[in-house]
């Protein structure tokens, strides 16, 4: 028998409708399963032609 999931697809679903209904352009989710979290990072509305296409670095220490 399988663990039952710790974060839902459901869970996921919830938080990206949310991301967008709040009308925001860029986030970034992050998953923690171990404490069964989803974080949200909400990113800044790029300037128009701004940077498209290109990727965007992260560090995870910077949080």
């Amino acid at each position: 028998m399988t663990a039952p999931a710790r974060i839902s697809q459901q869970d996921m679903d919830r938080a990206m409708k949310a991301i967008a209904k709040a009308g925001f352009d860029r986030a970034r989710v992050v998953m923690d399963l171990a404490n069964r979290r989803i974080e949200v990072i909400i990113g800044e509305t790029p300037a128009a032609g701004a940077g498209e296409g290109e990727a965007e670095d992260y560090d995870a220490e910077d949080r």
